[in-house]
């Protein structure tokens, strides 16, 4: 054999050799894009039967929620009730002529007015809030401040 035939046969022998190692890369590419495809569909069948059962649990978690929300609405609307009511009395107690002068002549008078309340003083002072708990805590902590030192004017300072 000369040589341009040899070559022609060499070359010919490498594109049937690259000719088979890309059939069997194509052929691997097959099964992978085949096992790619089932498991995708496996996957696709899992999310079908699990979305009603999840859907199922966000119901029950937006009932929960509006639940809970009314719930703290109701005890919000029960100690503002409360909390009313003993601002209220605070406020009529303070209006008393006989709780006016022992103010007036009480050390206490200060400390009275630091609080929150004078003979002048607006019981309704509320601080503005999103929360309504956070308000609710806070009349309620300015109530018992203000009862604490009414007790003490009452009783000389010795509360």
């Amino acid at each position: 054999m000369d040589r341009t035939t040899l070559s022609a046969t060499s070359k010919d022998a490498n594109d049937q050799k690259v000719k088979k190692r890309k059939n069997r890369e194509c052929k691997k590419c097959a099964k992978k894009t085949k096992t790619i495809q089932h498991s995708l569909r496996a996957i696709g069948e899992e999310i079908k039967e699990i979305e009603p059962e999840n859907d199922s649990m966000l119901q029950m978690l937006h009932k929960k929620e509006l639940g809970i929300k009314q719930q703290e609405a109701d005890f919000c609307d029960s100690q503002n009730k409360i909390i009313t009511a003993h601002e209220n009395c605070v406020g009529a107690l303070l209006q008393e002529p006989l709780v006016q002068n022992l103010m007036a002549g009480s050390n206490q008078l200060a400390i009275a007015q630091c609080v929150g309340f004078s003979p002048n003083a607006n019981s309704d002072d509320r601080i503005p809030s999103e929360d309504g708990i956070a308000e609710l805590k806070h009349r309620s902590k300015m109530v018992e401040k203000q009862i604490e030192v009414l007790c003490k004017i009452f009783t000389g300072g010795q509360a």
